[in-house]
């Protein structure tokens, strides 16, 4: 039983040391990647030098609001967002992002604020990246093999629970309520929180919160995990016969991904430039190109990707669509 495979192991004391040291070097690794890919200016000095710091592995649930309100950062647990969003007279979320490339807490925060900026309203990030079994399945086998991937992390994954390295989805509270929900939604829990914790906590808050959901953004890697978690809520629409909410709209950036028809909704805007992606991309699949890009989401590297540009684009296509739709009825 799953329960058994999380029993918690206290680390031996002569694996203490080199434990942190080898995740605070991942952190310093993660967290240059970041600045690279991600747009680390729009978040403020302090923000940045906490966020480099965070320790939480994948799963953990930040909240970001607009830069101009000064609200600060909120980090919770999976099952904490949900009973925060669940209880009236909270701050509403409607959208979830992921960011990717095994990103930690900054390159998320940084996707989040971008989008939060555009919305005007406050945004929730998964964070995709920092966990031991991800640095490792990652290294080894990349995200061009999104299912080979997963088989590969859920083995390290259980190997490192030996050793109290858990992710944030195998925390005691969120896991025990997560597994209830899964097996109750007919999903597979082994394959969802195993397989890909950023993609569990995403199929956690579809199933939980249901149409309050209505935008998922993803850059890179993390369009697989968003496309992953959707299968999930997918395969739970078809034994219960819930139908999916047709409001969602699923925003893709920097890699094409294949999507079940069953989501309509759907712009997958991707660099012209962009080599990575596209080498990472599904063929004949619909696309959006924009021209002189790259890869980056970060202003400051040439050739970047403007996140808020392409959430424009995605406003005039959806006003368009609107319009056509109006015009024919």
């Amino acid at each position: 039983m799953l329960g058994n495979q999380i029993a918690m192991v206290s680390p031996p004391h002569a694996w203490e040391l080199p434990r942190r040291a080898s995740v605070a070097a991942w952190r310093t690794f993660n967290t240059t990647l970041d600045e690279v890919f991600y747009d680390v200016g729009a978040l403020s000095s302090g923000e940045r030098a906490g966020l480099a710091a965070h320790a939480a592995p994948e799963g953990a649930v930040l909240v970001v609001h607009p830069g101009a309100s000064e609200e600060p950062i909120r980090r919770f647990a999976p099952v904490d967002f949900v009973q925060e969003q669940e209880t009236p007279g909270g701050v509403a979320v409607d959208t979830v992002v992921i960011a990717g490339v095994g990103s930690s807490a900054l390159g998320t925060a940084a996707l989040a604020r971008d989008v939060a900026d555009h919305l005007g309203r406050p945004v929730a990030g998964i964070v995709s990246g920092l966990g031991m079994s991800d640095v490792l399945s990652e290294a080894l086998g990349g995200w061009f093999v999104f299912g080979a991937r997963n088989a590969l992390r859920e083995t390290l994954a259980v190997l490192f629970d030996a050793y109290d390295l858990r992710d944030h989805v195998r925390d005691e509270s969120t896991h025990r309520d997560m597994k209830q929900r899964f097996v109750s939604a007919g999903v597979d829990t082994d394959h969802f929180i195993y397989g890909s914790p950023d993609s569990a906590t995403l199929l956690y808050l579809l199933l939980k919160l249901g149409g309050r959901i209505r935008r998922l953004v993803g850059h890179s890697k993390g369009n697989y995990s968003i496309e992953n978690a959707l299968e999930g809520w997918l395969e739970h629409s078809r034994n219960t016969g819930t139908p999916i909410h047709p409001a969602l709209c699923i925003v893709t950036l920097g890699a094409v991904i294949r999507f079940p028809p069953d989501y309509a909704e759907l712009y997958q805007l991707i660099g012209q430039l962009d080599c990575f992606g596209l080498l990472n991309s599904r063929l004949f699949v619909e696309r959006i190109g924009v021209p002189g890009a790259a890869h980056s989401l970060n202003l400051a590297v040439p050739a970047h990707l403007s996140v808020r540009a392409a959430l424009q684009t995605v406003d005039r296509l959806q006003t368009a669509a609107a319009d056509t739709h109006a015009s024919t009825r």
